[in-house]
Order: structure tokens, then sequence, then C-alpha cells
């Protein structure tokens, strides 16, 4: 079944809220990988293509030349996508803000603490 990209990132966020808990923020990053991939998989045909991220209409997980540091937080790393920040920890847990700030999903680490943010 084929469903728009905006039921395809409420899936995604619904998928990876219900994923267990990871350890590190190379987990988190393969967790948010494994996940949307998953969603954009089953659910288009649009193929797996990250040269072409700006125009094909699907969506992929943050790309290391995204990352930015997150200045007094040598623990967290910030990807920005299209329409969103992707916060992870060194804990393994996972904040998703719109540009506007709005947050879309806060994951905590296995260890139970969540990405604050100043």
């Amino acid at each position: 079944m084929i469903v728009g990209k905006r039921e395809r990132f409420a899936l995604f966020v619904r998928r990876l809220s219900d994923a267990p808990r990871v350890s590190t923020a190379e987990q988190a990053h393969v967790l948010l990988g494994t996940t949307l991939n998953g969603v954009e998989n089953e659910f288009t045909t649009i193929p797996f293509d990250p040269s072409q991220w700006a125009s094909d209409g699907r969506m992929y997980p943050p790309l290391a030349g995204s990352a930015r540091d997150v200045p007094g937080r040598a623990d967290l790393t910030r990807y920005r996508s299209r329409a969103h920040n992707t916060y992870i920890a060194a804990n393994g847990a996972i904040r998703i803000e719109t540009l506007s700030g709005d947050l879309v999903l806060s994951k905590a680490g296995r260890d139970g603490s969540e990405v604050h943010l100043p």
C-alpha cells in the first residue's frame, strides 16, 4: 500500500517510539535509519538513492554531512533535515523537533535519560 509522506512520517515516529531503547549514539543512528528505511520500503515504491534526497519524495535518515555540534554539549549531535532537527545523544537518546522547535518525539536512551535542550 502506498501512503503519503505525512502518514509515513507518523508511522516512522510511532515505530521509533515503540522500538526498544538503545545505549549509544551509534545504535540510535542505526535505529533511526532502520526504522525510517523500513517504513519507506514498505509504503513507497521510491528506490533508496541518497543522492536524490532533495527531489525523489522519499524520506532519508540523517546523513553524516548534516551533523552539527551543539554548543556546550559534547554529548549531543544535531542533524538538520528539510523540516526537522534530530538530536542524538551519547546515551542513545533521540529528540526530533520541527524547525520551529515543536517536539515531535523524545525517546530516552537505555539509561532512561532523554535529550534536554536549554
